[in-house]
């Protein structure tokens, strides 16, 4: 063994032998930590080679799928009343100095209202933008997919897998932009974790707290026990163990420290702990047994669901990813390659039970770490004979399950298209009709739109500009509601889109229901409906609702008008006409 490997390539002796020596007689005896693991895949030509030829494959196809997919991702319907546009309206509200978490309801981490900031200065806040940004995380993921699989040695069956669920795995077009970036990093700590090099995976999940306050979390303490656990082998010491810390106490401060400067202490507490995210989930019932129980109990839809949509191989996915994570434990085969996917298949099944227990939410939420399922299944399908033949079943049914999205694919290119009445983006023809009415009759008129989430106001000028992100439950909070009762005290006319699921219109929620009082219904259409006001705004009204604010909260001035961070971004016109507290406003900006 001239290559001074001992063994069957696991281990290579990197200390211990005396210089010059020629006799067995002339070597010191190793210790146990002289011996080193060595990485199965090293970074060799051949490493090399297959990483890239599979990161070129998973590129293509996450952008081939992003093209067949494009006038669903690109709806205006995403982007003017749904998650995607909150992305856009995020950013707005935070250029004007409005904080996340704490004057207006926000559950996900700083790290990527950073990184969007910065993204959208260099090729501007639009819908195409963020789709650009889209592509750039489909392509990251796909290197670290890649990665994973080359050191694992997927192949075969497993492989196969992989690139049949590969749409799955990662989206062409996440809702938030903080998912994606939690799955990137998620994607590389797992790469890293196969490499061997738990210490690197920890820190790149320490960052995903930062994008996410979620599985970072439950990620993070699985690599410190198995960090531990290893250094207990050897001794565990203070020292060795903060040693093999610091990297991710150095990701921990560092970000902390930046996003604090930047958002401030209070935004930087409040989003890095999932409490936004606890109250959003019990206000609407989310969980698998909950909100999620579509996904998996479709009520009126036959057997035939089961395999024509997602569920079925989601559901068959999980089953046996988790029965072959049970029988990992007291494996007898000690080969370094062996011990790391069983690894890999371990940790995958606990973050996907992770998910299901405590993250899950509705039934389109699978998409969150859905490549965790399909990585920790492409890998346990390489366990035996038994599992490749059952492997080639559930490509079968993986293939199958594309079929309502190739159709609703299909449909889409059939009867959508862009157009610059929906800003660029696609819609039907008669929804593009009706937005179009909608328009002309707001044209001149002081007017609110009344949606759950979106940047109607941001795609279509003319509206008032936005005041919340989320006027949903559990996420919506007093100011946002306090700021959006002043805009409709002011307002001519109020749009509400008629929209299936939570991003319906809000205009008869009870916490609205008082300043709704004084509209009536002056059109509805199919897919939008305008109310006008009956008579104008009582003189004094928009006063009597800031002052009521203000007695029932002292804390409102500094909730409801906080300082400008930037000048870029016009300042809404109704705080201007209408808010004259001077003084109060120079107080709010000296905190």
């Amino acid at each position: 063994m001239g290559d001074g490997t001992i063994g069957a390539g696991a281990y290579r002796l990197t200390a211990g032998m005396k210089s010059g020596a020629t006799a067995l007689s002339e070597f010191a005896l190793p210790r146990a930590e002289d011996f080193r693991l060595v990485d199965p895949a090293p970074a060799s030509e051949s490493f090399s080679r297959g990483v890239w030829t599979l990161f070129l494959l998973f590129s293509l196809e996450l952008i081939a799928w992003m093209v067949v997919r494009l006038p669903e991702m690109m709806r205006f319907d995403n982007f003017a009343f749904s998650d995607r546009g909150a992305n856009l309206t995020l950013q707005y509200l935070v250029a004007n100095g409005y904080r996340p978490a704490i004057d207006f309801g926000y559950h996900y981490g700083l790290l990527p209202v950073l990184i969007a900031r910065g993204w959208f200065a260099l090729f501007g806040a639009s819908p195409f933008a963020y789709q650009l940004e889209m592509l750039t995380c489909n392509i990251l993921f796909a290197w670290a997919l890649a990665e994973t699989s080359v050191r694992l040695r997927v192949r075969g069956i497993g492989l196969a897998l992989i690139v049949i669920s590969l749409g799955y795995a990662y989206q062409s077009s996440y809702p938030n932009l903080a998912q994606a970036i939690e799955a990137i990093l998620l994607s590389f700590a797992l790469a890293e974790q196969a490499r061997g090099a738990r210490i690197n995976a920890l820190a790149l999940a320490t960052a995903a707290v930062f994008a996410k306050p979620s599985m970072g979390y439950m990620y993070g303490l699985l690599l410190v026990i198995l960090i531990v656990r290893d250094l207990s082998r050897d001794g565990l010491t203070w020292r060795r163990l903060l040693a093999a810390l610091a990297p991710a106490a150095t990701v921990f401060i560092a970000l902390a420290t930046i996003l604090s400067l930047v958002y401030g202490l209070s935004t930087f507490f409040r989003t890095v702990l999932p409490i936004e995210g606890l109250s959003n989930y019990r206000a609407l019932n989310f969980g698998l047994m909950g909100a999620g129980r579509e996904l998996w109990d479709p009520k009126g839809l036959s057997w035939v669901f089961y395999l024509i949509d997602i569920s079925g191989f989601w559901i068959v996915s999980t089953i046996f990813l988790c029965g072959s994570a049970v029988f990992q434990f007291g494996s007898p085969d000690r080969e370094v390659l062996a011990i790391r996917r069983r690894e890999i298949i371990v940790t995958c099944a606990i973050l996907h039970v992770a998910f299901l227990v405590l993250f899950f939410s509705n039934q389109w939420s699978w998409v969150y770490y859905s490549y965790v399922l399909v990585i920790g299944t492409a890998l346990a399908l390489d366990l035996g004979p038994y599992q490749r033949h059952f492997g080639i079943a559930l490509c079968v049914v993986a293939l199958l399950s594309w079929t309502d999205i190739a159709y609703w694919s299909y449909r889409w290119w059939l009867t959508t298209c862009p157009d610059v009445t929906t800003a660029g983006l696609w819609a039907p023809v008669d929804e593009r009709a009706e937005w179009q009415k909608v328009v002309a009759m707001t044209h001149g008129k002081k007017t609110s739109v009344m949606e759950s989430m979106g940047a109607t106001e941001l795609l279509s000028p003319g509206f008032e500009g936005p005041v919340s992100l989320y006027l949903v439950p559990g996420l919506m909070t007093s100011a946002d509601l306090h700021r959006k009762n002043i805009q409709l005290a002011s307002a001519e006319m109020v749009v509400t889109p008629i929209l299936p699921g939570p991003c319906d219109g809000v205009a008869a929620a009870p916490e609205f229901a008082p300043a709704m009082k004084a509209f009536e219904p002056l059109w509805t259409g199919k897919h939008f409906e305008i109310f006008r006001r009956r008579t104008p705004p009582a003189r004094g009204s928009i006063q009597k609702i800031v002052a009521g604010r203000e007695k029932s909260d002292p804390t409102a001035v500094q909730w409801s008008y906080p300082q400008f961070a930037s000048g870029r971004v016009t300042q809404p016109e109704y705080l201007v006409k209408n808010i004259n507290r001077p003084r109060r406003w120079a107080r709010a900006v000296g905190n």
